[in-house]
């Protein structure tokens, strides 16, 4: 049977990994505004499939490669 450990050692054993968890990763900083840019096209796209049963299908069409050129930009 394992012993547990008392509080402070504990602490002393696991703040190592808990300082590296509050690091910021790479991918948690996004200065180039793609996370809003991606936002924004799926709320377009979500617009475009609920408007679909009014529009034409050519300008669903067009729709849809209007917000997939908003991404590869």
């Amino acid at each position: 049977m394992q012993q547990l450990l008392d509080f402070p050692e504990h602490v002393e054993r696991t703040e190592p990994n808990r300082q590296r968890q509050l690091e910021p990763l790479a991918f948690d900083v996004d200065d180039s505004g793609l996370e809003w840019t991606v936002r924004d096209v799926i709320e377009e796209l979500e617009l475009l499939v609920e408007g679909k049963a009014t529009m034409n299908h050519e300008d669903f069409v067009e729709g849809i490669r209007e917000q997939a050129r908003r991404l590869i930009k």
